[in-house]
């Protein structure tokens, strides 16, 4: 590559403009020169250095977009100039999703983890391995390599520290999901990040959904445990330890009913009190005790008119309504948003606690949202994690590609 266009791709000022077109679409040269700052030449001049460099594209502008004087010149981000990745490295299943450089979807693969429980004696090994299968598998779909990833985000159920790192954990969990990832891909990646998943959850809301426009949100990750990303002032927050979001204080408030998750707590209540022989032929519970029932399914089946499952859901809505009140009192957030494997199975419960009497605060609780974006909620904020990259690293990865 010629080395003036290498100079010019290095400077800051090109950098700043590939900020402004990271996320903002379809813009005229004269947005860059105004959102920036810079003289026309030597917007014009970053701008085609970045054209040349494979990162954006110029474009023709939105229809019927006019303009006085001299034809406005268009430009975006190169939407296949590369791709991000995003691995959830769950407790039961490793999840990749990639990105293009404008954040659409191109490919989604999940592998599940042998013998995930108990979780604190997987084998790091093992999770290695399958991490670093289940990214290539996704990447051999579309027919990429390591070398078109620009970034790769990790989210991970531990909290994460600034430097990406988890503390050890009851019994090693923490240690134990975290295997060492962030450094084992940072010798195959340029750049990765690692997150909390609950902490990626919320970005995912950021960036792709219910919170686009909330700068204020808590998002409450509901599976097989919970856990809460804490975004405040539109800055995703972690802590010290980056255990801002660690639920674990619930064991000690009266009705909360601890950190674990719902699926859990539907599975550990039947398990408690029932045996197969006592319910109904027919009864989900009896089909789920008998092994002819997935437990995931059990939430979604929950009923308050039935009188088997009314103490549970009675039980589960206190839980949720507490959960609820607690997030609102402690992080003071516009909304929360209910996500993960559970959320779209906890409408009923989530209307039932709605309803239930609160304490004697005057400050109204936050909006209660449930999220679209599915079981791959985690996989997605990873990728938009990898999406916040430094845009003097990206430039860096083009320019090796060159």
């Amino acid at each position: 590559m010629d080395s003036t266009l290498v100079q010019v791709c290095r400077r800051t000022s090109t950098r700043r403009v590939l900020g402004v077109a990271w996320h903002g679409g379809v813009l005229r040269a004269d947005d860059f020169m105004d959102r920036c700052g810079f003289t026309r030449s030597a917007t014009l001049q970053s701008l085609d250095a970045l054209v040349g460099l494979g990162l954006m594209e110029e474009t023709t502008g939105p229809t019927g977009a006019r303009a006085m004087g001299r034809p406005a010149r268009w430009f975006r981000v190169k939407a296949d100039g590369g791709v991000l990745v995003g691995l959830d490295a769950g407790q039961r299943t490793m999840m990749a999703t990639i990105t293009d450089l404008a954040g659409t979807v191109l490919a989604t693969q999940a592998n599940d983890i042998p013998s995930p429980e108990p979780a604190h004696l997987q084998d790091p090994a093992v999770r290695r391995r399958l991490a670093r299968e289940t990214v290539a598998q996704a990447l051999r779909g579309l027919g990429l390599a390591r070398g078109d990833v620009v970034a790769l985000g990790i989210g991970i159920p531990a909290p994460v520290d600034a430097e990406g790192r988890s503390p050890e954990g009851w019994q090693g969990f923490w240690r134990v999901m975290h295997s060492d990832l962030l450094h084992m891909f940072r010798d195959e990646f340029p750049t990765v990040r690692a997150e909390n998943d609950a902490a990626l959850a919320a970005l995912a809301e950021l960036h792709f959904g219910a919170a686009r426009s909330q700068r204020n949100f808590v998002t409450l990750l509901a599976a097989w445990g919970l856990g809460a990303g804490v975004v405040l002032d539109g800055q995703l927050v972690r802590g010290s330890r980056g255990a801002v979001g660690e639920l674990g204080f619930l064991e000690y408030v009266d009705g909360a009913g601890g950190s674990a998750g719902l699926y859990e707590v539907v599975e550990g209540w039947i398990r408690s009190r029932w045996s197969a022989e006592q319910l109904p032929v027919s009864h989900p519970w009896r089909e789920y005790l008998d092994g002819q029932r997935p437990r995931e399914t059990l939430l979604s089946l929950l009923r308050p008119d039935d009188p088997i499952m009314a103490p549970l859901f009675g039980d589960l809505a206190a839980r949720l309504s507490r959960v609820i009140e607690l997030l609102s009192r402690i992080y003071d957030p516009a909304s929360i948003i209910l996500a993960g494997p559970a959320a779209s199975d906890a409408g009923p419960l989530l209307r039932a606690a709605q309803k239930l009497p609160l304490g004697e605060a005057e400050e109204p609780l936050a909006d209660v949202i449930i999220s679209t974006l599915g079981d791959g909620i985690v996989a997605l904020g990873a990728a938009a994690a990898a999406r916040e990259v430094p845009m003097a690293a990206v430039v860096e990865w083009a320019l090796r590609r060159h």
